[in-house]
């Protein structure tokens, strides 16, 4: 049995008190990027860290589509050198 402190009650106190210091902390728009603005002039920490999350999600997933996209063009090009006869992996 390993030791881990975030499954303690104390851990869990200290998880809850973060949460809950995020969402009244304050971060000004000098501190944050321009992307992350708002018209209020600030906005708390738990919004920017949702912002970011939700930024990287949407990243990831063109990433893949990025990716997906990469490899179909490799089997077009693949499958039109087979029709063509010619060796796919020539050393």
């Amino acid at each position: 049995m390993s030791y881990r402190f975030e499954n303690t009650i104390g851990g869990q106190l200290i998880a809850k008190l973060r949460e809950e210091m995020s969402e009244v902390l304050e971060v000004p728009n000098e501190w944050l990027p321009e992307s992350y603005h708002t018209a209020k002039g600030s906005r708390t920490l738990a919004s920017v860290e949702r912002e970011m999350k939700k930024r990287q999600a949407e990243k990831a997933a063109s990433d893949h589509e990025q990716r997906k996209a990469s490899k179909a063009e490799l089997i077009e090009v693949y499958a039109a050198q087979v029709e063509r006869g010619e060796e796919l992996f020539a050393a």
